[in-house]
């Protein structure tokens, strides 16, 4: 709650939209797609791809709740992704809590501790960050702290995290239900839960699906186990081809989404420097339960021991993909995953020491030591949590306000050092309202938007109907490519041949607009379409053929 609650402070001009991450807006600029046509479609389109004519190739069940709520309650987009955040993480809690109680129990105050630990708990990542500052700089930034938190943190290595993030809630939850349900041996419920998985999320369902596979061979082939029906291994299997055949086959049959793939190739790692702090206490937990060969035998004598394993080793394998094939953003398949199955593996060896303590060491320095413990394991969490009320604190509304300012949309502000930017959330000014208002007209309906700000563009997909040249950075087709025609088309007036069969807003932010209207404007026979404080359009109607409707036009690539 915390990142949400320092996102709702109130800054004068401006009002949180509830997107307190960037790519949270994507997912509602991807449910209204069901219902911004003629028709609701069951399937959806790219919302960034700048025709109106893309394909609808998409699904996603999430993604239809999302458009649902949207369309039936007729509130702002920003509050039902929030609202569906809030049951997200409570599901997600509930289905944690509920393996918890299956794996280690909740019947003593260790146990009560070790649950706090597996939600909050993480790794050394804060200490090797101080470390490193004070041995190679002498010097403390509290960015430093973090240096080895990859994304700033927010690639969740540890569990808790993923709560504040309503997709990531969703996926754990369904993740951690289908682990529990395997170990109550309800294999047709997880079966269901994984498939789920596979449709909601390609990284997801096929890391969970690898972990299922993999595990369910082991028993089935390897050992022989009479507990795992062959079924069960053949049911995973086809899934698993189905995954591949959506993924990797029927969706790169699409134009668009080739291009889109060839720009999701990217290198972001998770290096030996992350992972090793991450997972060092839970690993010595997890390794100190088999540290020895008779412990290590009792230990993978039980099916779901054996299943915690696999379960490590894949999702690290794929975590770490890159030393076999191209990589293919490895970090996503991190998210807490490897090291919730280290905790499961390691938790009695934790609730053991908790109850020892006391009795070693006598109450007094005992309950000590298990604070000291408690609060080493929670401290990357509680320091990164802390994070946000204090960058409030240090910024001020009213210097916030003015660094809002300097974007149009008010997303990011700097932290004052060099180039390093913390993430506050969209805010949306009330011109920016008066805006998307006016562009979900029926005058502007199957426009093409035309602005030099991306996080506009973007906007513009989650709050009206029509489709931009520039949106999400990572979901536009050839967005760089994007980005340089429409500079070129602000400083030197240059149309794109695609653009001439549509009709076009082009958006400028009046602070940086030129006193007056451009020549080009004028030579297109353009008209000042809206106007206020913050923004003016300008309306360039078809030279060939007019748009009828959202679907109408095709844009060439």
């Amino acid at each position: 709650m915390i990142p949400y609650l320092v996102h709702l402070l109130p800054t004068p001009g401006w009002r949180p939209t509830g997107f307190i991450q960037p790519d949270m807006a994507s997912y509602m600029a991807n449910a209204r797609e069901h219902f911004d046509n003629d028709r609701f479609q069951l399937l959806y389109g790219n919302p960034f791809s700048p025709s109106y004519e893309t394909r609808s190739i998409y699904f996603q069940p999430m993604t239809l709740v999302l458009g649902l709520a949207w369309r039936l309650s007729g509130r702002d987009p920003g509050l039902v992704f929030t609202m569906f955040g809030v049951l997200a993480a409570w599901s997600c809690a509930r289905v944690a809590v509920a393996l918890y109680r299956e794996v280690v129990g909740l019947e003593a105050w260790p146990h009560w501790l070790g649950l706090l630990v597996f939600f909050w708990g993480g790794g050394l990542l804060v200490l090797a960050g101080l470390a490193h500052s004070l041995v190679t700089r002498g010097t403390l930034d509290q960015l430093d702290l973090f240096a080895f938190d990859p994304g700033d943190g927010w690639w969740f290595l540890s569990f808790g995290r993923n709560l504040i993030f309503p997709t990531e809630a969703l996926y754990h939850a369904l993740f951690i239900g289908s682990i529990l349900c395997i170990c109550k041996r309800r294999l047709r419920r997880a079966a269901v839960l994984a498939l789920l998985t596979s449709i909601s999320h390609p990284f997801t369902g096929a890391e969970l699906l690898a972990i299922l596979v993999a595990w369910a061979f082991l028993e089935v082939e390897f050992l022989r186990s009479r507990v795992i029906p062959r079924r069960f291994l053949v049911t995973l299997v086809g899934i698993l081809a189905f995954h591949g055949a959506y993924y990797l086959v029927f969706l790169r049959g699409f134009d668009e989404h080739r291009q889109l793939m060839e720009a999701w190739k990217i290198p972001w790692l998770l290096e030996a420097s992350s992972f090793v702090p991450a997972y060092i206490l839970v690993g010595s937990l997890a390794t100190w339960s088999f540290r020895r060969y008779p412990l290590a035998r009792r230990y993978f004598a039980t099916p779901r021991n054996r299943l915690y394993l696999v379960w490590f080793l894949v999702a690290f394998a794929m975590a770490n993909h890159e030393f076999a094939i191209r990589p293919i953003q490895p970090l996503h398949f991190t998210r807490g995953y490897e090291w919730m199955a280290l905790f499961l593996m390691g938790a009695n060896t934790l609730i053991t020491l908790f109850a020892a303590l006391p009795r070693r060491l006598g109450i007094g320095p005992g309950a000590l030591g298990i604070t000291l413990l408690v609060a080493i394991l929670v401290l990357d969490n509680a320091l990164w949590l802390a994070r946000f009320p204090q960058i409030a604190l240090r910024f001020g509304r009213r210097e916030q306000e003015a660094l809002c300012v300097q974007s149009p949309t008010g997303f990011r502000f700097s932290a004052g050092k060099g180039d390093l930017l913390h993430w506050t959330g969209f805010r949306i000014s009330s011109d920016m309202d008066d805006l998307f208002e006016w562009m979900s007209g029926p005058e502007n309906r199957g426009s093409l938007l035309l602005t030099r700000d991306p996080y506009l563009g973007y906007l513009a997909s989650v709050y009206t109907p029509l489709r931009s040249w520039v949106g999400h950075v990572f979901n536009t087709p050839n967005f760089p490519v994007r980005m340089a025609e429409v500079e070129d088309l602000f400083r030197e007036g240059k149309i794109k041949d695609y653009w001439a069969g549509r009709t076009v807003l082009i958006l400028f932010d009046r602070g940086s607009m030129p006193g007056q209207e451009p020549d080009w404007l004028k030579q297109r026979g353009s008209q000042q379409a809206f106007r206020n404080d913050s923004f003016q359009v300008f309306r360039i109607k078809p030279t060939e053929r007019p748009i009828a409707g959202r679907n109408a036009g095709t844009v060439r690539f």
